[in-house]
């Protein structure tokens, strides 16, 4: 009778052990102090909105496993919302990259409207099957004064994971967040040293 208890309470363990989930969340990729920073004044940006893709509005991590197959993950989860991480981890890139904390995301009151912000839909956003991140994007700046698009983009990045696994994932997605980061802090560089 032992024997069975011992091996039923050993069995509900595994099985405790076999469902246990994993956290994952994107991250900052530049140092304060990596010298990549744009302009001495400090730009008021905006960020948003940013749409995203119906299917990644889940704590799932998905993964493409083909051109029209996606996999939704029984173990790995985002840690929060995978838009506000995403919007989080832009704007502290973006305020490393601009030298600047004056980073608004959307929504904004019209009284605190930035100089510039940047609508971004997302596309793609999720690794494939060998682990490799990939962001698909279209975005575009607008004047704050004006209301006027400045410019219109599309960004296209993949980075390939360090390693073969979930975290390999995911920190291959901070990257793409940042070589989209660097991106959006050029054009908008660009931008405003034309109307200086």
């Amino acid at each position: 009778m032992q024997d069975c208890n011992r091996w039923s309470v050993a069995g509900g363990l595994w099985h405790f052990l076999a469902k246990a989930r994993s956290l994952e969340i994107l991250h900052a990729i530049f140092a304060a102090a990596d010298g990549t920073s744009f302009g001495p004044e400090k730009m008021f940006l905006g960020i948003g909105p940013i749409k995203f893709p119906g299917y990644l509005d889940r704590q799932e991590i998905v993964v493409r496993s083909g051109q029209n197959r996606l996999e939704v993950s029984e173990t790995d989860l985002w840690a929060e919302p995978l838009q506000d991480n995403f919007s989080r981890v832009l704007s502290e890139n973006l305020a490393l990259l601009m030298n600047t904390d004056l980073i608004i995301v959307y929504p904004w009151s019209p009284a605190n409207r930035p100089r510039y912000h940047v609508e971004i839909e997302v596309l793609r956003f999720e690794a494939n099957s060998e682990h490799n991140g990939q962001l698909f994007a279209r975005w575009s700046v607008l004047d704050g004064a004006d209301k006027k698009v400045a410019v219109v983009k599309e960004s296209r990045v993949i980075r390939n994971a360090q390693e073969k696994s979930t975290a390999g994932s995911v920190a291959a997605l901070s990257e793409a967040v940042g070589d989209l980061s660097r991106e959006i802090a050029n054009a908008v560089s660009a931008i405003d040293g034309k109307r200086k």
